[in-house]
């Protein structure tokens, strides 16, 4: 007996007794310019924003480019939209009343000037669609189902693409004010549900199960809004890509070879690279309350 029971110890004084900590020694890489840059066709604040990379290990914010002249080209009418620098890495633009600088069907070129090279980068802003209304499944809380939890709300999204045409969106969610912004909550899709599904109503997946994470539900009178924004193809491809990565550690059996993400920014011969993405979107949103 005494044997068995030495026996079947060792593998629980092999386990407790791995507590070494391994310094990962990663060597610094070269700094790389990146370029976030999505513009819609709202009267919201447009922005761009324009950072370096940083060390993996760093715990600081990565450093902001100043210094930059930003441009938005409306290659269709050949007009140009000149974005203001807030000395923290951030490009604005301010559109006006009855600003026409975001149109449907317009091809635009970003143009990003810094240390003498001339970035840019291509998109078109295609149309979205509309949302009829957005409903409320209701889950009482509690493991047990009891009364004595609030009540969860999760959104559930009515809407239906747009006929005639291959379209692709990003689904994004916001619970009083605040973006789902967690890189599993990612809600990209092609026509209403993948090929084949044109003109039709949006549905499961991604007109509810991860439209709010499960955690993180809404409560009696929070507000959820909800904004569908169009994107280009090859964006729609750098959404699934850029998720894949970052969602990489959580995937187990089914993780995907690590790679660097593509980028729609060309960079100028002997500049510093650029990666990033550029990507000029229509947005239609609804808020509701949760009631």
């Amino acid at each position: 007996m005494k044997k068995i029971i030495a026996i079947l110890s060792l593998p629980i004084l092999a386990l407790t007794s791995c507590k070494d900590i391994i310094q990962v020694d990663l060597k610094k890489g070269d700094q790389l310019l990146v370029v976030d840059a999505f513009i819609d066709n709202s009267a919201d604040t447009q922005k761009v924003r324009l950072t370096y990379t940083d060390d993996y290990f760093s715990n600081k914010h990565t450093p902001p480019v100043l210094g930059a002249t930003v441009t938005l080209t409306d290659i269709t009418r050949s007009v140009n939209y000149n974005m203001t620098a807030d000395g923290n890495g951030n490009y604005y633009y301010l559109p006006g009343v009855n600003d026409s600088m975001a149109q449907i069907g317009h091809n635009y070129r970003l143009n990003v000037l810094y240390n003498g090279s001339n970035y840019t980068a291509l998109s078109k802003l295609n149309r979205t669609t509309t949302i009829d209304t957005i409903i409320f499944k209701r889950k009482k809380g509690g493991g047990e189902d009891t009364t004595l939890e609030p009540k969860k709300y999760y959104p559930y999204l009515i809407a239906k693409d747009a006929a005639g045409a291959t379209d692709y969106y990003w689904i994004k969610t916001y619970k009083n004010g605040v973006f789902y912004n967690d890189p599993a909550q990612i809600n990209v899709v092609q026509d209403a549900a993948g090929p084949g599904s044109d003109g039709l109503f949006f549905i499961p997946p991604v007109a509810f199960f991860v439209l709010t994470p499960d955690k993180d539900p809404c409560f009696y009178l929070d507000k959820c809004t909800i904004k569908i924004y169009s994107i280009n193809a090859d964006t729609y491809d750098f959404m699934g890509q850029m998720q894949a990565q970052m969602t990489n550690a959580q995937a187990g059996l089914f993780a995907v070879t690590p790679q660097n993400v593509h980028t729609n920014i060309n960079t100028p011969s002997g500049a510093i690279k650029a990666i990033g993405w550029f990507n000029m979107g229509a947005v239609v949103s609804k808020t509701v309350v949760a009631k």
